[in-house]
């Protein structure tokens, strides 16, 4: 036997040895179910062998192989840009206040344009320089009189969607963390657009509940310049101008019916209304029964994306039990919450409240009785007697704010639901098609080849189970497009033995003994195996880098066959063909 051969076989039966160990705890279960006997009760410390041996890790199922839910969601990116560009001219305001400068009044326009009227022609140029440094979704444009006027500034707003969509992304992947999913496949689809697919997940209210939840968190002044019984007379007189329903409360409407009070001079410039949801307490679930409107600022100056943390917690305030959200706020965070609880606490700002606004509606708006510096605040979940609920609640509100508040309103805009059953069924269909495939590969190599034909068939089957070790290893998803990439390399698998026993019956019809070809024949074919292996890989590299999770299902199990291939095709066929050749009386290899 050639001298490499014992090192080659020793590698063989250690990468087989990790097959089997790999493989299978995703068919007989995870370890930690074997160390239990029927009646759930630990095993013995001997009787424990495979918790040591077997490893943990399983080959995930995909969607349409395990079932689950499928979301379209729809991220608001205009909006989101109009809303910074408010609060960077909010800031900007306060600040050239501090400066002896008043921004009278300030507008966003759709197209992103933004008119700022000041009080004073000669401070132009401050306002301008302070603006320029809170944002730079806008550049200036020219002065009329005493209005500035900007322009959107669209080199960098192309940008600025980017890092929106990328940043929403990464909160949902955080959010659904945090809810326990395993490997679920979230992609950009289109510019506004963003696909989820959550395997076996079941509670789908739930699920569009976590990811639609904007959990847009501000905390806004409450203003006393309107008394708070007169708002529902402006809304009723707004409404009836614009022909919009009394039940349309929506936060949208809401606006649009504060921006009209706005134009006929009814609301401050710099105000808007919104409302907060009273409800009546009930066992079996929580209904508004009316609305109790706030005039506050219109813009915000702390939001949610300050806070540090955010737990659930029962509170007995008031002997009343209720759960609540206790907010912590990050430095910066502590100090624009004094410096508004502050402000509230003036006695020009009675009845010192402060709006904790969350995705467009009043939550709650504390009576502030001091100035709170100490960097943290609570959201009252409401007093129903439903307590699950307002723990369920609380505890959904607390994670989505811990994994961060999306940078922008999202909609779910489809949703597709496939069930267990459909699953299944999508397994059976698979595992039938792997099965015929390798049978007629099988049958047809025995036909054509014989005994190199058995050993090539032989290397195809260690071969698929070498791909599903290393996917149970890296905790790869399974799905129905791997299924086929796992078909097509069982192919490829044998296509390299096909290469190389004809490169073996030509060197017989060359004149050479059976073991000269069998050796001929394998040195020569290399360089063609890793030359077509090789072209093979490189599109699978760009299948990865490029196509959408479905696509890239399909060319990682390939891009795992491919590197398999070169091993079971080549070597482990080499070194069993060199044991029948040099050890047994066969006459004909290839």
């Amino acid at each position: 036997m050639p001298p490499m051969w014992w090192i080659k076989s020793v590698i063989i039966l250690c990468a087989l040895v990790f097959g089997i160990i790999y493989t299978l705890p995703t068919f007989f279960g995870n370890p930690s179910e074997w160390q239990r006997d029927a009646n759930g009760v630990p095993a013995k410390w001997y009787e424990r062998w495979s918790e040591n041996l077997l490893p943990a890790a399983r080959i995930n199922l995909g969607l349409d192989l395990k079932g689950g839910l499928s979301l379209t969601l729809n991220v608001e990116v205009e909006k989101a840009i109009q809303d910074s560009i408010h609060r960077s001219i909010s800031l900007a305001k306060d600040l050239v206040a501090s400066e002896g400068v008043k921004i009278t009044s300030y507008k966003v326009n759709p197209d992103l344009t933004t008119v700022v009227e000041l009080d004073n022609i000669a401070k132009a140029q401050l306002v301008q320089k302070r603006i320029q440094e809170q944002t730079l979704l806008v550049l200036f444009d020219k002065i009329e009189g005493k209005t500035l006027y900007f322009q959107a500034n669209r080199s960098y707003i192309g940008d600025y969607e980017k890092q929106l969509m990328q940043q929403a992304i990464n909160t949902i992947r955080n959010r659904i963390d945090q809810f326990g999913v395993a490997e679920p496949n979230i992609f950009q689809a289109g510019n506004t657009r963003i696909m989820v697919e959550l395997p076996g997940m079941t509670d789908t209210q739930r699920a569009k509940e976590l990811l639609g939840n904007t959990a847009q968190l501000d905390f806004r002044l409450v203003l006393n310049s309107i008394p708070q019984g007169q708002l529902p007379q402006l809304l009723e007189e707004a409404r009836k101008e614009l022909k919009i329903s009394e039940d349309a409360n929506q936060p949208e409407t809401i606006e649009t019916l504060s921006q009209w009070l706005r134009d006929k001079n009814k609301l401050p410039k710099n105000s808007t209304i919104i409302l907060h949801r009273v409800t009546s307490p009930s066992a079996q679930s929580i209904k508004t029964i009316s609305t109790l409107p706030y005039l506050v600022e219109a813009h915000a100056k702390l939001t949610g994306d300050l806070i540090e943390d955010a737990q659930a917690q029962q509170s007995t305030e008031n002997y009343i039990p209720q759960y609540v959200v206790s907010l912590k706020f990050k430095p910066q965070g502590a100090k624009l919450f004094g410096d508004i609880t502050t402000e509230a606490f003036k006695p020009n700002n009675a009845p010192h409240q402060v709006a904790i606004i969350l995705d467009g509606n009043v939550q709650s708006a504390p009576v502030v009785n001091s100035p709170i510096t100490t960097g943290s605040a609570q959201i009252t979940m409401g007093s129903s007697t439903n307590m699950v609920d307002q723990m369920k609640q609380a505890q959904d509100l607390s994670l989505v704010l811990r994994a961060g508040a999306l940078p922008a309103s999202v909609k779910v805009v489809e949703e597709r639901q496939i069930g267990p059953s459909e699953g299944a069924q999508n397994i059976h269909s698979g595992f039938i098609s792997t099965i015929i495939a390798g049978i007629l590969v099988i049958v047809i190599m025995l036909v054509i080849y014989g005994m190199s034909g058995l050993v090539a068939n032989v290397a195809m089957l260690f071969n698929v189970l070498l791909i599903l070790a290393f996917m149970a290893l890296f905790g790869a998803t399974l799905t129905l497009p791997g299924i086929a990439g796992i078909v097509l390399t069982m192919a490829i698998a044998v296509d390299g033995n096909v290469v190389i026993n004809e490169r073996i019956r030509e060197e017989i019809r060359s004149g050479f003994s059976q073991k000269q070809a069998f050796y001929k024949g394998y040195h020569t074919s290399f360089r063609t195996l890793i030359d077509a292996h090789f072209t093979s890989a490189v599109a699978g590299i760009v299948l990865i880098i490029y196509g959408n999770p479905t696509v890239k299902g399909f060319a990682v199990t390939l891009l795992a066959g491919i590197i398999c291939t070169l091993f079971t095709s080549y070597y482990v066929t080499e070194v069993i063909g060199q044991w029948l050749v040099e050890k047994t009386k066969l006459k004909r290899f290839g």
